[in-house]
This record gives C-alpha cells, structure tokens and sequence, in this order.
C-alpha cells in the first residue's frame, strides 16, 4: 500500500504561497490515460509505471475475473498487492494504491478461455506526484502532527474517526465518520456527485477501509455530502468509532479545534495560534466561498476541506471546514446544524449522530 512516511516526507518537503478558497484543490496525483484490456484468451502480465512517481492506482472501466482465475496489481517490489478473484465483478473502480513508480497488472487461471466481455480493462493510472498545496495559515503553522497530542484522551480518540480521502486518484480531501453505521461527511467540493463517491479511496489511520462509498445527500450552497462507506471485505469500523454534533451549532468565543489532513498528510491537530487557543469569531460570516459561515483562526492547508470543527470543551462537531481565508482574513466552515437541517428536510436520519442521543464509541 502507498508508503505514508514516504508520502509525508515528499509533502513537507513542497512550500506553496498562501492562497485563500476552497481547500481540496491541490493533485497529489496525475491521471494518465492508457488503455489495457484483456478478454483471458492467455496468461497476461505488463508493467505500467511512470518515472518518479511515488504511488500508482489504476482504474478499471471494468472487471469480470472468470471462476478460478485471479487478477493481481503488485507493486514493483513485490511488497504489495490487490487481487481480484475469480467470480468478482466491478465497474469503474480503482485498486488501492500502492507505492513506488508504477504496478505490475497480471492475469492468471488454470485454462484460457477468450471471453465476449474482457476480464479487465483499464482506462487510466493515478500516479502520485509532488503536490503544491493551498495554504491558509493564521501566521506560523501552529498545527501538530496528532502524535502530539497522544496524553489527550479525547482528541485520541476522535481522530480514530477522521479519514483521508483521494478523490479520483488525485485530489486530498477530509472526511470523518458521523453516527454508528459507516456514514460519512465531507465538503460537497470534494464528494460533487454519486459518479465521484464511486471513485474514493479512504483511509484510517493508514488503512484503505473503502475504495468507494453509496451517494445520499449533498448541498453546493452548504457545501456539504454525505456519502456510506461501501466498505472492503474484513475492515472493522468500530475500532474507529465516530463522531456526534451538536445540532445548536458554533457559538461565539468558543474554543474549537480542527482534525484533519492537510496537504493530504498524516493527521495533523488545529488547536491553537500564536494568539491562543482556537476560538469561533464570528458566527455569521461571509467567506470567500459561502454565504453564512462561522470564523475562526486556526491553520489549515489544501487537503483540510471536510474536516470537523470540534467544540473542545463538549467534544462534539460544531462545523464542517470548508475555506481558507488566512492570513488576510479569517478561516471559514459551515454550521453543522445547516447540514442537519437539510438531512432532516429529506428524511435522512443517521443512526447515534447526534450528541444528545448516546454518547460517541
């Protein structure tokens, strides 16, 4: 699977200027279009790679694995791997990915047979590249990697929750598990349609628990979606446990914190700038990318769009971050209780999402 130590070392080692806006708008990858296709006439093998690529993620336009046959993408130190077997079917869906500068694809069974339908076709590669994130920091970056912050019981386990997202194989996003089914929410920017929550990979504390997820509700004007994980064969959830909002919302001067995966690195904790502790500003804002946010000053980079904003007294998610606004003004979210207000409108209810109901696992 893609290496995190290498990716976080290339990361860090890109300064972009800071830039305000939406915060998913930063390619960790490149998408190369290359067409392969078998219809399992033979045994196949071939090697897609790309010079100095740090991941390579192909897409499938479809897979169609004949009983007792086995498709495999290994990377090119044989570290690692993704196998279909025989009987597995799919479309348009993308393999984990795996580090290094490209993958070995091959296909195997006792007998060849050609099929009317290929056994597989590839469309195009994600290959992971050095990305330029956006950066919208109150000054200093102030955030911490959440090894930090390992003696804080609460922030711990919250972050158990809170996922990295690669939309399309290319673009950083946040997300976080909402309630005790495998929901998940994230900013609109990020997750636009059911076509692009077919093509998610998304990560737990390192983990690929899901390479897509089931499109329930989103809002552009409120700048969120709400997405179930379609999760793989043998990933446990609950030892991620979740998160609950509070459904009154932000209030003014409280003290917040933000969890999240800046510039698509490891989880990094937004708790305090070189003025204090994080606070809410103001609670109706007009941002550079919605109407009606709350404020706070806290850092935050590309990759940070879906995290939650977290009430640090109550524990609970007050808003969803969705805009950088640093260093000339202030960063934005949007109010949770604007999301759950539009859930309930379409009868969309979250099994233990919200706080007042049982407390969060």
């Amino acid at each position: 699977m893609l290496n995190v130590t290498k990716l976080l070392a290339l990361l860090a080692s890109v300064v972009a200027a800071a830039q305000c806006g939406n915060q998913a708008s930063i390619e960790i990858a490149v998408k190369t279009p290359l067409h392969v296709v078998s219809h399992g006439e033979a045994a196949f093998s071939q090697i897609v790679q790309r010079t100095g690529a740090t991941f390579a993620a192909p897409h499938f336009k479809s897979i169609n694995v004949p009983a007792n046959g086995k498709l495999t993408i290994t990377s090119l130190d044989g570290k690692d791997a993704v196998v279909f077997k025989g009987g597995e079917s799919a479309t348009n869906v993308r393999a984990d990915w795996l580090s290094g500068a490209g993958v070995v694809v091959a296909y195997e069974a006792p007998t060849y047979v050609k099929q009317a339908s290929p056994v597989f076709e590839i469309d195009e590669v994600a290959f992971g590249k050095p990305p330029s994130p956006l950066e919208a920091l109150c000054g200093a970056d102030q955030s911490q990697p959440a090894a930090c912050f390992a003696s804080d019981v609460a922030k711990t386990k919250s972050g158990k929750s809170v996922a990295r997202l690669i939309i399309g194989g290319q673009i950083p996003c946040t997300g976080w598990l909402v309630g005790s089914e495998g929901h998940m929410l994230t900013n609109n920017h990020c997750i636009k349609t059911a076509d692009a929550a077919k093509d998610v990979q998304l990560a737990c504390k390192g983990e690929i628990v899901a390479t897509s997820a089931t499109f329930l509700a989103t809002s552009p004007s409120s700048d969120f979606t709400l997405v179930k994980l379609n999760v793989k064969d043998g990933v446990d959830l609950t030892k991620y446990g979740y998160l609950q909002v509070r459904l009154d919302g932000p209030k003014l001067n409280e003290t917040i914190h933000i969890l999240g995966h800046a510039a698509g690195w490891p989880k990094r904790f937004a708790v305090s700038t070189l003025d204090g502790p994080g606070t809410v500003t103001n609670t109706s804002f007009q941002s550079r990318c919605q109407a009606d946010e709350f404020a706070y000053r806290l850092d935050t980079q590309g990759g940070n769009s879906g995290s939650p904003v977290i009430s640090t007294d109550e524990n609970v998610v007050v808003g969803l971050h969705n805009c950088g606004g640093c260093p000339d003004g202030d960063n934005a979210g949007i109010k949770i209780n604007k999301v759950f207000d539009i859930l309930k409108a379409q009868n969309i209810v979250i099994k233990d999402a919200i706080a007042s109901t049982k407390p969060a696992c």
